[in-house]
């Protein structure tokens, strides 16, 4: 779903935002009057697809999010649309390499601690106006995005005009990514930007063997989830676009609720320029402290996390696993592939319980502590929280109806619960002072079946044990630190 014009249409003949480095090569239709042209520049399409919507009556169809995602049988429960229940999601995205980008915008976006991806062009990287790895490598550890423009930024669709020149369309995917990936090492390169802004069916078969998304040059705004992964829609920020129209991108995605991508190139400073349709930089921090004012309902993130974000809160699902007295276990999975996703982002979750939430007294997920807060909707009380999902279970802790489960201040006193178990039990344990410590679990035979070893911090510790590969019957847990053992048997249940 987009709220926009219909999928990837031509506003007033223009195919806007074509980033071809020194140059323009946005191409104007020729069909229209001359004075449209710059209007068209301006079109707010979430304000006249909202205009749209009201004059024309029709239903955008509503995508499944977790604001509507109640599962049933099992628990009560949503998933958000965006990062902590906001209303809208907006990525600022920057392309081919400027120098003004690094130094004049990137400070900007550090002091509001918003993450940008860049898309480079690998084979500028250094030369000229553009930075080098070294200062890449330095967005990437402030966590930035550094993504993929091509190794040359050729005209995709020219190429796939001529099979002969197949071999040169594969390296500049496939070469830019790899380059990417061996000189950033702190990130994996999973998307691209068009260069030139045309794309056709052969260059978005091909695209999709080497990145998981692609940005498009389409302006317009995303809905809940893009129309095409490989061609999402964003918004082109030229030289003179006035900022009301450009805060007014910004006002119109909270209104509507999607994504919005802001595609920025050049910035100028005084009569000082550099790149493609150059900005004042005054204008971009006016933007900035713009967004600022929204900070409450916008979730400003890079284009990979809100594009693993949407894919999760897709097709995440909650499911109780074990409750206690003192706990109740969950698990949050999706059917992802590991090779999709090298790494998983939290999605953000509100639970309703059938008890006093005051009683939670923490969440964990594996050795983790997670954040959390109530709300209440509907005279309805939830707990809100981010997790990962297939990865540990998430617990919540209650206290004992008895006083606490037992853990007093000895550094040789360990309990599990629940005992007996299925699927999971959470393994307590006291340090009087943060050391390492082995934590092994053995078979029925004295095989060593799980490794828990690692360094704890002093206190109470949990860490969950997976029932998988474990038959019914009992094993021992043994726990040792600094020349003390503590064994407590764990007892799966048939």
């Amino acid at each position: 779903m987009a709220y926009s014009l219909p999928s990837h249409s031509k506003i007033n003949g223009m195919k806007a935002g074509a980033c071809p480095g020194p140059r323009c090569c946005s191409k104007l239709q020729g069909i229209y009057p001359a004075r449209l042209k710059n209007v068209a520049r301006y079109i707010n399409i979430g304000f006249l697809s909202l205009f749209l919507s009201i004059v024309f009556p029709f239903h955008l169809s509503a995508h499944k999010t977790g604001n509507e995602n109640n599962h049933s049988p099992g628990p009560d429960y949503q998933i958000g649309r965006w990062r902590g229940f906001k209303k809208a999601a907006v990525t600022l995205s920057f392309d081919d390499n400027y120098r003004f980008q690094v130094t004049y915008a990137t400070p900007l976006l550090n002091q509001h601690n918003y993450k940008a991806t860049f898309f480079i062009v690998t084979n500028r990287v250094g030369k000229g106006w553009a930075p080098g790895w070294d200062t890449l490598n330095i967005l990437a550890s402030e966590g930035h995005e550094i993504a993929s423009h091509s190794k040359n930024h050729p005209d995709f669709v020219e190429l796939s005009m001529h099979p002969e020149w197949a071999d040169s369309m594969i390296h500049e995917f496939r070469d830019s990514r790899d380059i990417i990936n061996s000189r950033i090492p702190l990130q994996k390169c999973e998307t691209f930007a068009w260069p030139n802004g045309e794309v056709n069916a052969t260059t978005i078969e091909i695209g999709r063997k080497f990145y998981l998304a692609i940005r498009g040059s389409d302006n317009g705004f995303n809905g809940q989830e893009p129309l095409d992964y490989y061609n999402i829609s964003s918004q082109h920020i030229y030289h003179d676009t006035p900022l009301q129209a450009v805060n007014g991108f910004t006002d119109s995605i909270m209104a509507l609720g999607g994504w919005l991508v802001e595609r920025w190139h050049g910035f100028r400073v005084g009569n000082d320029t550099n790149g493609y349709e150059p900005v004042p930089i005054e204008e971009f921090a006016s933007h900035l402290d713009h967004m600022a004012l929204n900070e409450d309902v916008l979730w400003i993130t890079t284009l990979d996390t809100v594009f693993r974000y949407i894919k999760e809160r897709e097709t995440s699902v909650l499911a109780m696993v074990d409750s206690t007295q003192t706990l109740i276990s969950y698990s949050l999975t999706n059917p992802l592939p590991d090779s999709m996703f090298h790494s998983q982002v939290p999605i953000s979750l509100k639970l309703r319980l059938g008890l006093d939430l005051t009683r939670v007294r923490s969440i964990t997920q594996g050795n983790k502590k997670l954040p959390y807060y109530l709300s209440s909707e509907n005279g309805l009380n939830y707990l809100n929280f981010d997790a990962i999902p297939n990865i540990n279970h998430i617990v919540l802790h209650m206290p004992n109806p008895a006083g606490d489960p037992g853990l007093i201040a000895s550094d040789e006193r360990a309990l599990n619960y629940p005992n007996p178990f299925t699927s999971a039990t959470t393994l307590l344990f006291n340090l009087p002072e943060a050391r390492q410590a082995l934590i092994i679990v053995y078979d029925q035979f004295g095989r060593q079946l799980k490794n828990y070893s690692n360094f704890y911090p002093a206190g109470k510790n949990s860490i969950e044990i997976r029932g998988d590969g474990m038959l019914p019957g009992v094993y021992k847990c043994v726990i040792s630190y600094s020349g003390s053992n503590v064994d407590i048997s764990l007892v799966v249940a048939p």
